[in-house]
């Protein structure tokens, strides 16, 4: 391998393969994170509304607070859900997922062309061509992601 082509592979997979990698698992970790977060919100919400329905048959406290918290705080568990589910942290965190195990997968040699049939030189074209592929295809998972959005209709305005 000459020289100037290992140059190539050792800076295209530092500074574009690498970073890119960096960028998807720290975008990963957070989606999972807002995810586990605001399940875990919604749970505890859920288990107050539970508690607050139990209490609303004692005489505990202000008796008044119980039934209106019963019916207010599965509301509010509701509007949590729906913040995450418009942020769409789940499938998010999936897109940054496989756009990590694609660039792993396309920093494997093709497995259909033997080593010896190819140069160094078209060997790192081919390994930029196929992640390069792959950033193109995780953009264009955004543009799936965002069509997937419902506006409300106009009703003639």
């Amino acid at each position: 391998m000459s020289e100037r082509t290992e140059e190539l592979r050792a800076f295209y997979g530092e500074h574009r393969i690498a970073d890119q990698l960096r960028f998807y698992s720290s975008r990963r970790t957070l989606f999972d994170r807002a995810t586990g977060q605001v399940m875990a919100l919604a749970a505890v919400i859920l288990g107050s509304a539970t508690a607050a329905g139990a209490l609303g048959g004692t005489d505990v406290g202000p008796t008044w607070l119980w039934p209106v918290l019963a019916t207010v705080l599965p509301a509010a568990a509701a509007a949590v859900t729906a913040y995450s589910t418009l942020y769409a942290f789940e499938q998010q965190s999936k897109i940054y997922a496989d756009a990590i195990r694609a660039v792993r997968a396309a920093a494997r040699p093709d497995p259909a062309t033997s080593a010896a049939a190819r140069s160094a030189e078209k060997d790192a074209a081919e390994w930029v061509q196929r992640s390069e592929a792959v950033f193109r295809q995780e953009q264009a998972q955004w543009g799936q992601l965002t069509s997937q959005i419902r506006f409300p209709e106009d009703n003639g305005r």
